[in-house]
């Protein structure tokens, strides 16, 4: 643990690319921008003054509710992570990069030196795996906007929990 700006003791990390990373742990990455790294499970297409790429499978595997997010900037202190159990969640960028962390599923709390913050990019969507534990999304530098799909409900069961080691500072 360090000290630093931190009101109290927290465990600094930098976020890193999600494509850096074996995602594959934590959720579906999708590259819509029809550009670089190919994630796989897209169709492109395009015709006279138009592209289009798109997932090849439905986005959720439940209905899903669509959301829109205002998170602040970095560097951010993450004290809790939230999972889902009954719906995976998408994360898109709504024009500019937005940073989360993630911590694989398990019994208990998330622990902090298992949290991995990551970068996503606009034009990717990243759905998180149920049971994933997942921080809420920020700008790097300033606040930006993402979307969010999930299967949203009233007293749907989403569970918050408080980092095990934490707060986690997560900087870009």
């Amino acid at each position: 643990k360090v000290m630093g700006d931190c009101e109290k003791n927290c465990i600094v990390k930098r976020a890193v690319e999600i494509t850096e990373i074996d995602y594959s742990r934590y959720g579906i990455l999708y590259n819509l921008s029809g550009e670089g790294v190919n994630t796989g499970n897209t169709n492109h297409s395009a015709g006279d003054g138009w592209e289009d790429t798109d997932t090849n499978v439905p986005l959720l595997d439940t209905p899903g509710a669509l959301g829109n997010t205002l998170g602040s900037g970095t560097p951010f202190e993450a004290a809790e992570m939230e999972r889902h159990l009954h719906t995976q969640e998408a994360q898109i960028p709504a024009g500019e990069a937005i940073v989360f962390c993630l911590a694989q599923a398990c019994d208990g709390a998330p622990k902090a030196e298992d949290v991995v913050p990551v970068i996503l990019r606009p034009g990717f969507a990243f759905v998180i795996h149920r049971g994933v534990w997942h921080s809420a999304s920020h700008g790097i530098g300033g606040a930006a906007r993402y979307y969010w799909q999930a299967w949203a409900y009233v007293n749907e069961p989403t569970v918050w929990e408080e980092i095990e080691g934490g707060p986690v500072r997560v900087e870009a």
